[in-house]
């Protein structure tokens, strides 16, 4: 049996960025070994499957309910199909349960983490704002912020406390053409998703080099299933091998074979939903592995105005408003960020078709241990997941977002404020491997390293200890470059 320095399980933020971190402290003959469950598809494939590539997603797990959860089985994980916003947690959002009674603190805070935001920021290129920011920074953002469209230029004249521009992946200044990493600046076409040009980090414009150093072996068409050990140690990965080529067929289940490695530190990078069911399978069920699965809740408003237009800002997404993402109210209902987009939403009214603005709210929410992760019991190769609903405390704030949204608008010249319902999904799946101090209620330390098996990492979105209103990713990828640099410094 092979034996490697690193097995390394997926390859989207949280286990890109590890690996990233580790290359640069690893010896020169250390020996890594990636497991991939996907196959890598070239960019214009993904352009062109776009959300088909969700479809194969849905195959991979079974749900109890109705409730979706996005991800992208592929080479570079959901770096190829996110949207691109890159907002920093918070410094309460890490003190949640101390500041204001309400879930559980985090065991690392905001100053833990905040060179590794500015080392993420940097790889992939972040286009923001670094003097007008609600974030404590040590550093500047590495690109310009895009320019507000004309509402939002009103919205940061009116409500300057509390409205910022909208720090994005989504590339804003010209390449450089010593620079290989570098995108072309977005064109504004509001199909972030799957970028026709490419503007967007992704893993496979941003870090595919890798996967090509010579102390990795990228394996394709690995469905980890567990995680072996003894005495207390993590000693080795197995999983089911499939024909990479047929990823995503039931030709590909009918190649499956038993594979198996040994190595000397193990780090699950898969998501939210796929880590948990690699302890479960491991035997390693104690505590609250596989509970609190949990994401944002997000709903769409429109607002019409009056003698102002719209649709010019140079990215999709442009702004935030922070009016109630802090604060006091937390202690009763969820914070709350307005997301302000620049994206084409003709209003049908003569002479006004482009005197319309579309927002969404995103507001977290609490985790709930019944909401969770299990092994199927009719395929135990696959998970299963269980959303009852999202909290109370989340509906609280869902329930007054049109008055919150009167607010945020003072000074504007509104006609009319609509507001949707809650939206299927975020795209974003946290918890059911949290991190916390106490085994007894999480499952990891704040370095990410499992409470038991301390060579082992359990890596992304399950380790939050709570889902702020700030999207995940930027955060997955400064804790997997905090947990790496950690095992060495």
């Amino acid at each position: 049996m092979a034996s490697y320095d690193l097995i390394l399980v997926g390859t989207s933020f949280a286990s890109s960025f590890f690996l990233h971190e580790y290359l640069q402290h690893a010896k020169p003959n250390a020996k890594v070994l990636v497991l991939e469950r996907g196959r890598r598809r070239p960019y214009v494939e993904l352009v062109d499957l776009r959300f088909g590539i969700r479809k194969i997603g849905d195959r991979s797990f079974s749900r109890k309910d109705k409730k979706p959860w996005w991800y992208a089985p592929t080479f570079g994980g959901t770096s190829n199909m996110w949207y691109g916003n890159t907002p920093r947690m918070l410094a309460e959002d890490f003190e949640l349960g101390s500041r204001y009674g309400q879930g559980m603190d985090w065991p690392i805070g905001y100053d833990d983490l905040e060179p590794f935001y500015c080392d993420a920021e940097d790889l992939m290129t972040i286009a923001g704002p670094s003097e007008h920011t609600p974030f404590a920074r040590s550093r500047p953002y590495p690109q310009r912020p895009h320019e507000l469209s004309n509402p939002e230029k009103l919205l940061l004249e009116h409500h300057g406390d509390d409205f910022y521009v909208c720090p994005t992946a989504r590339a804003h200044d010209p390449q450089r053409p010593d620079v290989a990493t570098d995108r072309a600046p977005c064109c504004t076409n509001f199909v972030c998703n799957f970028c026709p040009i490419d503007a967007k980090f992704t893993v496979q414009n941003g870090l595919a080099h890798l996967y090509e150093d010579p102390r990795v072996e990228l394996r394709l068409g690995a469905v980890v299933q567990s995680v072996t050990s003894a005495d207390g140690v993590a000693t080795g990965v197995e999983w089911l091998q499939e024909d990479p080529a047929l990823h995503g067929t039931k030709a590909a289940t009918r190649s499956r074979k038993d594979a198996s490695a040994r190595g000397e530190l193990v780090a699950l990078g898969a998501n939210a939903i796929f880590n948990p069911h690699i302890l479960l399978r491991s035997d390693l069920d104690d505590g609250v592995v596989g509970r609190y699965l949990h994401e944002q809740v997000g709903v769409a408003g429109f607002i019409h105005l009056d003698g102002v237009d719209g649709f010019n800002g140079s990215t999709s997404c442009t702004g935030h408003h922070y009016r109630f993402a802090r604060g006091e109210h937390r202690r009763e209902r969820a914070a709350l960020l307005l997301e302000t987009f620049t994206r084409t939403w003709l209003r049908i009214a003569k002479g006004k078709w482009r005197q319309n603005m579309r927002v969404t709210g995103v507001f977290e929410d609490l985790p709930s241990a019944h909401n969770r992760v299990e092994i199927d019991p009719r395929d135990p190769s696959k998970p299963i997941t269980t959303y009852a609903k999202h909290s109370d405390y989340a509906q609280r704030s869902v329930d007054r977002f049109k008055q919150d949204l009167e607010l945020m608008f003072e000074g504007l010249p509104v006609e009319k404020i609509s507001v949707g319902k809650p939206r299927d999904s975020e795209g974003h799946i946290l918890g059911t491997a949290r991190m916390g101090s106490d085994p007894a209620t999480s499952v990891v330390d704040g370095d990410q390293r499992h409470h038991k098996l301390r060579n082992l990492f359990v890596l992304g979105g399950s380790s939050f200890t709570t889902g702020s209103v700030a999207n995940p990713s930027l955060t997955i990828a400064a804790l997997s470059l905090r947990s790496a640099n950690r095992l060495f410094t």
